[in-house]
């Protein structure tokens, strides 16, 4: 199962941003659910060492990390609008993680 994690906060500060990444982290070496995280608005300082973490596990067990902001971090592709919408197009379900207190 192919799960698409839209992540609109950033990790580092908005706390449904890292909890989103959390599950995803979490559920990845299952094996029976390959995410693929995009985030919307960019990941920011990554220099949290549990984000660090999930980061580290999400590339090797995930079906790609991607950024519609153009952040220049190693660990995120770029991606436009056209290619998130192949993301949602290709996934079996499409999670959507809205920034928040």
């Amino acid at each position: 199962m192919n799960v698409l994690f839209i992540i609109d906060g950033c990790p580092t500060e908005d706390r449904r941003a890292k909890e989103a990444l959390r599950i995803a982290a979490g559920i990845s070496p299952w094996g029976k659910v390959r995410p693929t995280i995009c985030f919307s608005s960019g990941l920011g300082q990554a220099g949290d060492p549990e984000i660090r973490r999930y980061f580290t596990l999400l590339r090797d067990t995930s079906g790609g990390l991607f950024t519609l902001a153009g952040d220049e971090n190693d660990w995120l592709q770029p991606i436009d609008q056209n290619g998130l919408a192949k993301l949602e197009t290709d996934a079996d379900t499409v999670l959507r993680f809205g920034s928040g207190a």
